[in-house]
């Protein structure tokens, strides 16, 4: 397994609101409640009495040897500290409420590129008509009043498709302990973020243009990958904008085409760290009626990544503009839940969006192949659905999404999910 020395992550294993409660409670109400239980942590007085330091996550902590970042929202800690004793006695103290989880490597899915444009062509193919998102483009369905969250490479806000929104950036620090959660205009080193959220969000190709972006630049350029703990650093800011009243009622979508393998880990190490995925998943849509929509992998047939195998995600494969399963289409059963995957398809196959400047400040779109572009494909129309109605958030958006997707007969058993996601207004009647 690989892990960064020296550091673990406690989650919280029960939520704070039991099913009970949350079904009795609207969605903005649950939202303010689990807001003002994140300030009353009695865990930080505690770890900082064995030897540790608090390190706030906007600021630079750099030379402390004994540390942790609390994460009230997710309600977390990362922990950091070369003290064996230390580090057992930091365990000691927050088992059994916590579960101890590695700071695992994760990565997300490799492209393929295609060609590029030095501008958008004039004949560029529009989304297929059968996706619907044309038709609600001509009824105003823009996915307006609707929050997504990107968690991928950063995103250059200065691109042609993006620069006519203000874009919620932070870039989260390869060590979040010792360095700082970066608020400043979203860059991207890579363009592979700034492709996901040109597809989600472009002002000319985007399939919801209207929605709030946010992006947490969590993946490194050079490899695609990143650390458990800069996905929970990314996911608590997330879940921070619920202090503001405004949001609470907002439908908000999280798109991850980040994960894992069960490959690299150890059986006992799979374990732990599944828990942890699934308790982390509860938190988001159990919890505060966030929906993430996750990519399946580029490995083929009979390989899954994780979460995009758990429950409380939707796993997300792609097909080309003819309907043709893509051949790097993940697909198998998911070892958690017994049920196959993908959930759903969108189109991943040479889609063309933006992808970076030059030094001359000229706009790049690319074509690029892969389910990670499959997944904000499927983000967007989930917005658009989200757009119309507040109510329609959480595992109630995912259901529409299930219940109105394109089924796909001719796809090979166990390969296509339910069928391509697609917008309908049968379904928001």
């Amino acid at each position: 397994m690989s892990e960064m020395s020296e550091k673990f992550i406690a989650l919280r294993r029960q939520p704070r609101i039991n099913a009970t409660q949350r079904e009795r409670m609207p969605a903005a109400e649950t939202r303010a409640t689990l807001v003002a239980a994140a300030s009353t942590d009695v865990n930080a007085e505690r770890l900082a009495d064995l030897g540790l330091t608090q390190a706030p996550p906007c600021e630079e902590a750099t030379g402390l040897e004994h540390s942790f970042e609390a994460l009230p929202y997710l309600d977390a800690y990362v922990i950091q500290t070369s003290s064996p004793k230390l580090e057992q006695s930091a365990k000691e103290l927050l088992t059994p409420d916590y579960l101890i989880l590695p700071n695992l490597e994760l990565s997300a899915p490799t492209p393929t590129r295609g060609k590029d444009y030095i501008r958008l062509p004039d004949a560029i193919p529009q989304w297929p008509a059968l996706s619907g998102i044309e038709a609600a483009h001509r009824e105003g369905i823009k996915g307006s009043g609707v929050t997504v969250c990107v968690l991928d490479t950063g995103v250059d806000a200065d691109h042609r498709e993006l620069r006519h929104k203000e874009i919620d950036f932070r870039y989260i620090p390869f060590d979040a302990v010792a360095g700082r959660m970066r608020d400043c205009r979203g860059f991207d080193v890579d363009g592979h973020g700034t492709h996901v959220a040109g597809i989600i969000a472009g002002k000319h190709l985007g399939i919801a243009p209207d929605v709030d972006l946010m992006v947490a630049a969590v993946l490194e350029s050079e490899t695609l990958k990143t650390s458990l703990e800069r996905v929970v650093t990314a996911l608590d800011w997330l879940l921070a904008q619920f202090e503001i009243e405004a949001n609470r009622s907002k439908p908000v979508i999280v798109n991850m085409s980040l994960g894992f393998s069960r490959r690299t880990l150890s059986q006992k190490e799979y374990q732990t760290v599944s828990l942890g995925m699934k308790t982390m998943l509860d938190v988001l849509v159990n919890d505060f009626a966030v929906l993430p929509i996750t990519a399946v992998g580029n490995e083929g047939p009979g390989q899954v990544r994780a979460p995009a195998y758990f429950a409380n995600t939707l796993s997300v494969g792609a097909v080309d503009f003819d309907l043709n399963i893509a051949s790097f289409s993940g697909s198998g059963v998911s070892p958690v839940t017994q049920e196959a995957e993908p959930n759903l398809m969108g189109f991943g196959v040479d889609v063309i969006s933006s992808y970076e400047r030059d030094r001359r400040n000229r706009s790049h779109y690319r074509a690029l192949s892969g389910t990670s572009m499959a997944t904000p494909y499927v983000t967007g129309i989930a917005a658009l659905y989200a757009c119309c109605s507040h109510a329609v958030q959480g595992a109630t958006l995912a259901n529409r999404l299930l219940q109105s997707a394109l089924p796909l007969p001719a796809a090979p058993a166990g390969r296509a999910g339910v069928g391509l996601v697609r917008f309908t207004k049968e379904a928001i009647l």
